[in-house]
Formats: structure tokens, C-alpha cells, sequence
């Protein structure tokens, strides 16, 4: 390629792309923005302003204000935080804050900039596929169309609105390609090596995709071959196996702190039937994951295509793609076996614009009456898609676009046979027209309409219900010299709260989590969230002793839904419309103890109980329990009256037979005239209506949601405890419907160990810095142990007066060492497990690829 080709490449895929996006970026410029308004605005965009602020301050592995605090170098891996495409956003950005091109950015500076960061990826995809297209064909203009067919798929700006690092496995997969084809074609294995190597570190879920897929590729390959000397199978074989090893080993820093990131959290195995077949959606007019272009369409019924090679095998693995896409089961194990999920359509995508670039210089030679008979093909294809879709009807709009477009993309290629060039030429910009006017239409449509895209706005983003001014700076006044003091406040209900605004809070929304901390929500505390769903934590269910233990030392409210206030908590300072409550009974950082419970001896025990023992002492996971006995706590049920409203319950079913009904518990006269505080209620619970949708529970004034028994984001934690005020009377409702509720429990909580707790004095200095944490002045006057409010992680390490020591895992959830008497510093650090490890294992991985890449060349 010449350099004046080079750059006409550039500069016409800088347009396309550009041109392609012309939707979102008119809506830019109306302060409305390519970022979905759940996932985009809860996860993409506080991750990547987090991640921005860890990476230019120095700090790549752990973050204080990633919910409790956690790993974000691998939970947040799935994301972005080995994201080569987000590092060079990174380094672009930071060098324009730094010569004040651009002020400091913000969640609204990322917002804003999506859909130029697409623009620009997009323009790499189309670049990049070119040159492989070409590979193929050695065409240019061809490979260009092919390229731009598959750049601007549907699936791409699907992904890259709700989830924006998705959009780089358009990015990849090219390279994986033209890995294998170097293999094939000329036995030189060096783009495989690297295409291998930057696949697992960049993201291991479209490693997982794209390495099945290159398998269907090759064993294709096999099949239907496309040159007469390729090298032999079994020498193939042997290259692969080493390149993929060697690219393994490069990318292994990436990769295998993600995937033992993904191993370690917690969520239910998918369990619900999966049907074999399933009509998703109308591939032809209006799919929201796989839109087939009119032009892959006609090419398709021209049989004498197929006599060239390259087309054959891109048009038979496109077709296979195609019907994978009605095959649940495709979509649940290119999902990793779990919940099917259309996420490899772009597969498909990068086959058809294979096949175009192929088939396109074969156009021209294509008789009149072959092309009639393909163009009568296509009219039957495209009308049976349409009268047997009920969601369309002549003139829709989608109707109206897509048959004009497949009766332009017949009568272009009767032109194309015709007038030669001209026609061919013609034919190009008429289809590519076509494709940028239908997927400008999709990102209307689909996107911002039937997506809700339009909610992601400059005013949304500003307003009190995101990142709202007034609650900023109340929170900034209040926690100005409060330390590491965590705040629970959730704007609009969005996890990431502490992220977007700027605090150390006490919530997290992340695929990927601390699967010791989603146990010690789920099982060992059973900790109500006040919405029942996977991949998210929050708060402490308005329990004192956890706030206390976790440093949750503030509360915000609006100020007319102030409910349920942890006890101890009093007002502390106050704007016009919202309020924060302050721990009277706060624990220090640092928390030392002689007396030991294992948790073996709280197997069988109560939350509240458990609670109790991490109060008065610790609870270390393997250890000897030094304690007299487990705390016990009275259940009250056997002495509690159980009455009903609007429903009936009988052997453990209750049935709600009235708009809203339950049961009411009345408490017993012996904890009314107790010192007891709040009362603790547990049970089971389950809707027996599997076709339910979700459904919201009240126990007095505490609401929280659970989810349909069909919902994929289910926990399957159905054991609930939840803490309310002490009343005569606690209420227990739902709406209408049968319900399995059984294992009826109540426990009366008053605090007095908490609050003498508080009045200890406080042990050590603590000083933090980045992922370490040096805590000094202990002067340790017992055995025992040590914990901090720091989510216990496999990569912390300990040192005691220099000594190195083993981390434990304390109060279940957090991080802790042994002590001995006279202790007086300990210094905890944290990096991903085998981090120093990986990365020389791909230092020594780069240099034996290029050694065997070296004496592979002087052989051959």
C-alpha cells in the first residue's frame, strides 16, 4: 500500500466513522450522550473516572472507594482496568489536562466524550479489518466496503452504548484472523502470537469468544480451503499450540488475575430451561443484536459466488453464525455457560463483511438472468421476514428503509454488470448509504428511544438525582476531617454513588465483586440490600453494629424519607433537602482482641449473635475460639402471637388473598419492658408463583424488593433478616399471591455491647496510602488478633515489626493478622496474587517469542 493510499484509507474511515455516528453526535451537541442510562451511567462511566484518577495518581491495584474496597485491578478487569484501548485514552486525556487543553476530568467529561472515543475505535476497526480483508483478497476498495460493513454493525454500537469496553472485541478479532491466516498461508506465526497475547490480557470473557471462535474458524479452514498450498494440518496444529502458549504467557498479567477474579465471586448457576430454538428477532429489518445487510443477502442466492473460495468460506461461515443465533444454547455458551446472552453477534458481522469483500469483485461478472433470478430470491426473503413479523406493517419505517435498500442493492448490481466501474462504484456508495441511514435509524430506535438513551443528558448528569451540587458539598463539609469514615447515600438508587460523587461510601455495583464479602451479605449476616439482585452490595440493612464495625459512620437522607435510622445515629448537619445522621457508637480502624470465636463454633448461630461476637471480640475463620462460649441470643417466636391479614397461612404457606396482606407478629410483654432497642426478624421467603414477576416486601416501615424466580439476576437467597424499631406490632407484607414463608424467627438487640465497645480506648495510629496500610503505637499486651474495616482479599500481606505474617480472615469479611505481645507496628500491602510472578512470566514469554520467531526465520 502507498502512502497517499495509506492516507486516503485513514482519512475515509475517520468519515465513515464519523458519518456512522452522525445520531449521536447531532445529540451531543443537545447535550444527550452515547452512554445507556443504566449500565453506562452506573458502571462505565464512574469506573472509568475512578480508574482514571487511580492510574495518573501512580496507584494501578486498589481502591478504598470501590465499594468496602477491593481489587479493582482484577474485579474491574471485565471493564477496563486492563483495557488497552481505555490506557490509551488514559495517556491522550492526561496529556491534554496537563497542558490544560482540557480541564480535570469528571463523570461528565466521560459521558461527554463516548461517542468521539467510538469514532475513534471505529475508525481503528475499519482500518485494521481493511488491511485483513485485503490479506484475502488483495483488493483494496473491496476490503475497505467489507470492512465498513462489519465496523458498523448494529452489535457494535449496541455495545459500546450500554457497555462500552465491549466494543473492543470489534478491535481483536481481525488480528486473531489474520494470526491464523499468517499460520495457514505462510507458516509465520508472529501475528498470532501477539493477536493471542493482547486477547487474554484485554479481556478474558472476549478471549473465552473469540478463542471458540477462531477453533470454528480453523476446523472451516480445513474444510473448505482456500489455496492450494497451505501448510500441512498437523504442522499447523504444532504452531498454534506454541504461539497460543507464548501469547498466553505475554498476556498472562491480564489475564489471570481477571479470571481468578471471576472464579472467586459468588452468583447462582443458571438453572432455568434453556429451549432449543428461539425466533429473537428479525434479522433483516429490525434485530436489536444482528442486522444481515441487503448486499450479503443478494450475494448469498448467487450460486456462482461460490466459485470463489474466499466467499465460499466466509459465506458458509457467516450462515453458520446466523443459525447459531436462534440456538439459545449458542447464546449460553459463548456466555460461559451460563444465562444465554447475545453478546457474539459481531462474530457474524466480521463473516458477512468478509463475504462482501470477496464477493463484491465478482460482482461484475455476473449474467443478467443469474442476477434475476438472485434478485427474485431476495424480494421472496425480504417479504416472507416481513409478513411474518407482526411487529411490522407496510409503510413502517424499518419496512419502508430496508426493502427500498434490498431493491436499490439489485438493481445497483444489474448496474454493476452493465456499466462496469461506474456501476460497481455506484453500487458502493449506495449501499454504504444505506448502511450508515439504517444503523443512524438503529441508534434512534433502538438506542436512544427504545433504550432510554435520551435520559443520559447533561442535565440528568448534573442534576441532584446523579451528581447533584447541594449533595456534594454537604457531604464534603461533614466528612471534611472524618478520615476514612464511610457515608451510606445512594443518589437515584445507583450503586456507584461513592464513585460519581466522590466519598467513601458503602455500596458497589460490579459484575465482578469480593466473593467474601457478597458471603458475608448473603449467608453469613444475611444482610438485606433493600434490592434483591447479583452483582451489587449496599449499606448494612440499617443495622448499628455493622455500620459500626465497617466504619459506616454517616447516613444521608432526603429529608422527607428519613425512616429506620440505625440506632445511635443522630443528626449532624443538614442543606435544604437533604440530612445526615452521625454514629454516636463508631469504632475505631483498628480492632484488637484476645477473645476468639472460629467460626465453626458460630455455625448455627443467629446473625445478631454473630454479630455479638465480632462486638465483643473476633471471629477468626480457622482458628482456636479462646471465648468461654458462642454468644447466644433469645428467640422470641415461641412466645410471639401470629396473626393474619388479608391472607391465610397454614403449614408454611402463606396466601395473600387481598391487594396487600401478610402476617402481623405481636411481640411479647417480656421484650416491650426489656432495654431492647430494635427488633430483629428472620425467615424464609419465597414466591411460589415461578411466573411472577418481582414483588416488594414491608416489614413495618423497612421496604426492600426481591426478584421473579425467572429473573437471571437473582440471588437464590431466600433466607432474610431484617431490622426494624422496636414495636408492639411488626407487620410483614406483600402483595397478592402464595408465598412459602417458614423458619419464623425473633431477636431483640440493645446495643449495650456496642456502645461499650465504643467507649474503649482507641488502639494504634493508622496511616494509608494507596494499597498500603501502616498501623503503629500498638504496644500489644496480649495474644490475640488485629482486623481492619478492609475486605479480606487473597494479596494482602502482613509484616509485624518487619515480620512477614500470614493474612487472616476476620469477622468473616475483613482483613486481620495474629498478634503477640509487644507488637507495635504492622504494615499490610496489598497486589494481585501472583502479580510479580505473571509479569516475568511474560518478560520471559516476549523474549522466547521473539527468540523462536528469530531461529524459525533463519530456518525458513
Amino acid at each position: 500500500m502507498t502512502k497517499k493510499q495509506l492516507i486516503t484509507l485513514v482519512t475515509f474511515s475517520l468519515v465513515i466513522s464519523a458519518l456512522a455516528h452522525g445520531f449521536f453526535l447531532y445529540q451531543w451537541s443537545e447535550g444527550h450522550y452515547m452512554v445507556g442510562p443504566n449500565d453506562g451511567l452506573s458502571q462505565m462511566v464512574p469506573f472509568k473516572q475512578m480508574l482514571y484518577e487511580q492510574f495518573t495518581g501512580g496507584d494501578f491495584f486498589y481502591s478504598y472507594q470501590f465499594g468496602l474496597g477491593g481489587d479493582v485491578y482484577s474485579q474491574l478487569a471485565y471493564y477496563f482496568s486492563v483495557n488497552l484501548f481505555f490506557y490509551l485514552t488514559v495517556s491522550v486525556v492526561f496529556l491534554l489536562e496537563t497542558f490544560s487543553v482540557i480541564s480535570e476530568p469528571d463523570v461528565l467529561f466521560w459521558a461527554q466524550s463516548a461517542v468521539f472515543l467510538s469514532v475513534i475505535r471505529m475508525s481503528f476497526v475499519i482500518i485494521t479489518t481493511t488491511f485483513v480483508f485485503r490479506y484475502f483478497t488483495g483488493k483494496l476498495v473491496p476490503s475497505f466496503v467489507g470492512a465498513v460493513f462489519f465496523a458498523t454493525a448494529a452489535k457494535y454500537f449496541q455495545h459500546v452504548t450500554y457497555w462500552e469496553f465491549f466494543g473492543d472485541a470489534f478491535l481483536w478479532l481481525p488480528l486473531l484472523i489474520l494470526g491464523a491466516e499468517k499460520v495457514i498461508r505462510e507458516n509465520r506465526p508472529g501475528w498470532l502470537i501477539t493477536a493471542t497475547a493482547v486477547s487474554f490480557f484485554d479481556n478474558f470473557y472476549f478471549a473465552y469468544i473469540n478463542g471458540f471462535f477462531i477453533v470454528i474458524y480453523i476446523l472451516l479452514r480445513w474444510l473448505l480451503p482456500l489455496r492450494k498450498k497451505e501448510l500441512p494440518k498437523f504442522s499447523q496444529i504444532k504452531v498454534y499450540i506454541m504461539a497460543v502458549l507464548l501469547g498466553f504467557g505475554i498476556g498472562s498479567a491480564g489475564f489471570v488475575p481477571a479470571v481468578r477474579s471471576f472464579l472467586q465471586n459468588v452468583r447462582p448457576p443458571y438453572t432455568d430451561e434453556i429451549p432449543l430454538i428461539e425466533s429473537t428477532t428479525n434479522i433483516l429489518y429490525d434485530s436489536l443484536y444482528l442486522m444481515v445487510p441487503a448486499l450479503f443477502v443478494l450475494m448469498l442466492v448467487l450460486r456462482p459466488l461460490y466459485k470463489n473460495k474466499n466467499f465460499r468460506f466466509f459465506a458458509v461461515l457467516g450462515l453458520i453464525i446466523i443459525v447459531l443465533h436462534y440456538i439459545p444454547y449458542a447464546a449460553s455458551f459463548f456466555n460461559g455457560l451460563s444465562a444465554p446472552q447475545h453478546r457474539y453477534e459481531y462474530l457474524a458481522a466480521f463473516a458477512i463483511g468478509g463475504a462482501i469483500a470477496s464477493g463484491l469483485p465478482e460482482l461484475r461478472r455476473i449474467k443478467g438472468k443469474e442476477l434475476l433470478t438472485g434478485g427474485a430470491f431476495t424480494a421472496v426473503l425480504y417479504v416472507l421476514f416481513l409478513v411474518t413479523d407482526h411487529g411490522l406493517a407496510w409503510p413502517d419505517e424499518w419496512a419502508l428503509l430496508f426493502l427500498t435498500w434490498a431493491g436499490f442493492t439489485v438493481l445497483a448490481a444489474f448496474a454493476t454488470t452493465r456499466y462496469g466501474k461506474k456501476g460497481f462504484f455506484f453500487l458502493i456508495i449506495g449501499t454504504i448509504t444505506f448502511q450508515l441511514l439504517s444503523m443512524n435509524m438503529y441508534q434512534w430506535d433502538k438506542l436512544y428511544t427504545g433504550g432510554e438513551v435520551y435520559k443520559s443528558s447533561k442535565d440528568y448528569i448534573t442534576s441532584e438525582d446523579y451528581r447533584g451540587k447541594e449533595q456534594r458539598e454537604l457531604i464534603e463539609r461533614t466528612m471534611k476531617d472524618a478520615g476514612f469514615s464511610r457515608i451510606s447515600w445512594m443518589a437515584d438508587g445507583r450503586y456507584n454513588t461513592p464513585l460519581i460523587q466522590d466519598f467513601y461510601g458503602t455500596s458497589a455495583y460490579s459484575s465482578i465483586l469480593n466473593g467474601n464479602l457478597l458471603n458475608y451479605y448473603y449467608h453469613d449476616l444475611e444482610i438485606d440490600m433493600k434490592k434483591e439482585s447479583v452483582s451489587r452490595y449496599a449499606g448494612f440493612g440499617d443495622r448499628a453494629n455493622l455500620h459500626s464495625l465497617w466504619q459506616g459512620d454517616y447516613f444521608m437522607y432526603e429529608k422527607d424519607s428519613v425512616k429506620n435510622v440505625p440506632y445511635g445515629f443522630k443528626p449532624a448537619s443538614e442543606s435544604d433537602n437533604y440530612i445526615i445522621y452521625k454514629n454516636t457508637n463508631s469504632l475505631p480502624f483498628v480492632q484488637t482482641s484476645g477473645t476468639i470465636y472460629s467460626e465453626e463454633d458460630l455455625e448455627e448461630s443467629h446473625p445478631l449473635a454473630r454479630e455479638a461476637a465480632m462486638i465483643d471480640g473476633m471471629v477468626i475463620e480457622g482458628a482456636n475460639s479462646t471465648a468461654a462460649s458462642p454468644p447466644v441470643r433469645n428467640n422470641y417466636i415461641d412466645s410471639t402471637e401470629i396473626t393474619t391479614s388479608g391472607a391465610t397461612y397454614n403449614n408454611d404457606t402463606l396466601h395473600v388473598q387481598e391487594k396487600e396482606g401478610g402476617i402481623d407478629l405481636t411481640l411479647p410483654d417480656s421484650v416491650m419492658n426489656s432495654d431492647a432497642e430494635d427488633i430483629y426478624v428472620s425467615f424464609y421467603l419465597l414466591n411460589n408463583d415461578e411466573e411472577a414477576p418481582w414483588f416488594a416486601l414491608y416489614v413495618n416501615d423497612f421496604r426492600t424488593s426481591r426478584k421473579s424466580e425467572d429473573s437471571i439476576y437473582k440471588t437464590d437467597v431466600n433466607d432474610i433478616t431484617i431490622r426494624v424499631p422496636k414495636e408492639k406490632e411488626i407487620s410483614i407484607r406483600m402483595r397478592k399471591g402464595e408465598y412459602t414463608l417458614k423458619d419464623l424467627e425473633v431477636y431483640a438487640e440493645d446495643y449495650q455491647k456496642l456502645e461499650e465497645a465504643a467507649a474503649k480506648e482507641k488502639p494504634g495510629n493508622v496511616e494509608i496510602d494507596d494499597n498500603h496500610i501502616t498501623i503503629d503505637s500498638l504496644d500489644v499486651d496480649e495474644k490475640g488478633y488485629l482486623s481492619i474495616p478492609v475486605p479480606y482479599e487473597e494479596g494482602w500481606s502482613v509484616k509485624v515489626d518487619g515480620e512477614k505474617r500470614e493474612t487472616v480472615q476476620a469477622n468473616y469479611a475483613m482483613t486481620g493478622t495474629a498478634l503477640k505481645p509487644g507488637d507495635e507496628i504492622v504494615e499490610f500491602t496489598y497486589r494481585p496474587p501472583y502479580f510479580d510472578l505473571l509479569i516475568i512470566l511474560s518478560l520471559i514469554s516476549a523474549a522466547a517469542s521473539i527468540g523462536w520467531l528469530f531461529i524459525r526465520r533463519r530456518k525458513i
